[in-house]
């Protein structure tokens, strides 16, 4: 048996396209921590299907963190929180390992946090309250967030620190402008009007007199934008994919000469990430914690969210500046090397299990990394 004790990573890991699922998928192929002290073991918190069915889920996920205790083996749940029925799913699964004895790392990941808890009554801020006050420690995506958790719900500054995501590298190749061929866009993300996709469709549509092709690849209302895209006169250069395979969604994006995501709030988006680790050059909007990490025209291109003109030219910049597409691309890959790779994240989440479960001691304070040190 191993010696190894168990961390759970709580999360919906059914939800095709959502963030906070793949970057917990990337953690939990690893198998252990770095330190080699914890394995990490999946725990879906709500199942891919039918909403109705996401008690069961809830169900067999308490049942697993109280069996590992019963073991001996639970050490920390690593609960991934995002907005609406995340925060009720996770509120039991914090009750239940608490209960069972063993610690909570609470991981914010929700883009919408803000809106949704000034949108909730007494009862349910009183929860959210509960949740990070009653966590072990909380993490966050950024010092927005940071901030916001602090001053809402009176986080101790010790109890809570950033932790930028990570993704895997990806095998780039090196980008060599081809005259003749038309300059290829890229859009990977749910279809929805907060990512911005029908200000991206407006933009892209004045645009008609140049060579540009955009894909859009992502799931929801796509017959909605496709329909747009249409009586926009455009839908035989906007081309839908629905959903892919993160394989071919990699492979789709080294193979694009920009990637571009509008949108009106995010936290801190994996697939801007993925864009830094594949040298392709971003234009984004400068909203949640992106401003923290990136600047403008050194390792982005930013855009205000709504500004469909301003999307157009920031488009037109790219393709008319070859050399400014190449500074972008070699300043966002090593920026990617720098702060946001699987191995940097794996690290950072690991010192805080650790921190949590000392050998042979009492409990650690989590050594945070500077603030700063994500700073561009």
């Amino acid at each position: 048996m191993s010696a190894r004790r168990t961390v759970f990573l709580a999360c919906p890991y059914g939800q095709v396209g959502g963030g906070m699922g793949s970057i917990m998928e990337y953690l939990a192929s690893l198998e252990h921590d770095p330190s080699g002290q914890f394995d990490l073991m999946r725990l879906e918190s709500r199942g891919g299907g039918h909403l109705a069915l996401s008690p069961l889920f809830l169900a067999a996920a308490v049942g697993r963190i109280f069996l590992e205790a019963a073991r001996g083996r639970l050490a920390v749940v690593h609960l991934n929180l995002a907005e609406r029925g995340s925060v009720y799913r996770k509120a039991v699964l914090l009750a239940a390992t608490k209960l069972a004895g063993g610690r909570v790392l609470l991981h914010l990941h929700a883009a919408q946090i803000v809106q949704f808890h000034d949108s909730m009554g007494g009862t349910g801020r009183g929860l959210l309250r509960w949740m990070f006050r009653g966590a072990d420690r909380c993490v966050v995506l950024g010092e927005v967030w940071r901030r916001w958790a602090m001053n809402t719900f009176g986080v101790d500054p010790n109890r809570i620190g950033i932790i930028y995501n990570g993704v895997p590298a990806t095998v780039a190749k090196p980008r060599t402008p081809q005259p003749d061929a038309p300059f290829r866009l890229l859009f990977v993300g749910n279809l929805l009007e907060r990512k911005g996709v029908s200000d991206l469709l407006r933009a892209f549509a004045s645009l008609r007199a140049h060579r540009i092709e955009l894909t859009i690849a992502g799931g929801g209302p796509v017959e909605t934008y496709r329909t747009l895209a249409a009586d926009l006169g455009i839908a035989d250069r906007a081309r839908f994919t629905g959903w892919l395979s993160q394989d071919a969604t990699r492979a789709l994006m080294v193979e694009s000469d920009a990637l571009i995501l509008p949108a009106y709030d995010e936290g801190l988006p994996l697939v801007i990430l993925e864009a830094l680790a594949s040298r392709t050059p971003v234009i984004c909007t400068p909203v949640g914690s992106i401003p923290e990490v990136l600047e403008d025209r050194r390792t982005a291109l930013f855009v205000t969210p709504g500004d469909q003109a301003g999307i157009a030219a920031a488009v037109l910049t790219l393709t008319s500046d070859p050399a400014l597409g190449a500074a972008l691309s070699d300043a966002g890959a090593a920026l990617y090397e720098r702060l946001f790779t699987m191995e940097a994240f794996a690290r950072a989440v690991g010192s805080v299990y650790a921190a949590l479960t000392p050998r042979g001691g009492a409990r650690q304070r989590v050594g945070w990394p500077p603030v700063e040190e994500g700073r561009r």
